[in-house]
């Protein structure tokens, strides 16, 4: 494991500061449910931290919260390199972010170049990367 995930490994869950007794228990319940775990990013900024087995990693915060009215497309999702390198979308409801961490591309292409990009949408981030 790298030196950055087991960084990340460290600053995830509660032991961070990260609390999630005042949390909506839909939005914990779902997070929960999608493997994620709250994660202090430093700064009053939390987010939901999910590792994968490539070593990339997604993140996603309401306006850099872990709550948020479910149903408001405020929420943002993130996946992110290991060694650099992000593809972000905002402006989702909560069920779409989820849907987004389980199918935005890795922020590093096959030649090792590192994608860092904002995309409008879910689908122009799998059209543009995809």
């Amino acid at each position: 494991m790298t030196d950055l995930a087991d960084d990340l490994d460290q600053r995830t869950g509660t032991r961070s500061g990260a609390r999630t007794d005042r949390v909506r228990p839909a939005v914990r319940q779902a997070m929960a449910a999608a493997g994620f775990a709250p994660m202090d990013l430093g700064d009053g900024c939390h987010a939901w931290y999910r590792r994968s087995e490539d070593g990339t990693h997604a993140l996603i915060s309401h306006n850099n919260a872990l709550d948020g009215d479910p149903a408001v497309r405020d929420w943002i999702v993130g996946q992110y390199g290991e060694r650099g390198g992000f593809v972000e979308v905002g402006g989702l409801p909560l069920s779409r972010a989820l849907e987004g961490a389980d199918i935005l591309p890795s922020p590093v292409r096959p030649d090792g170049s590192l994608v860092e990009a904002l995309y409008p949408s879910i689908q122009q981030a799998l059209d543009d990367l995809g």
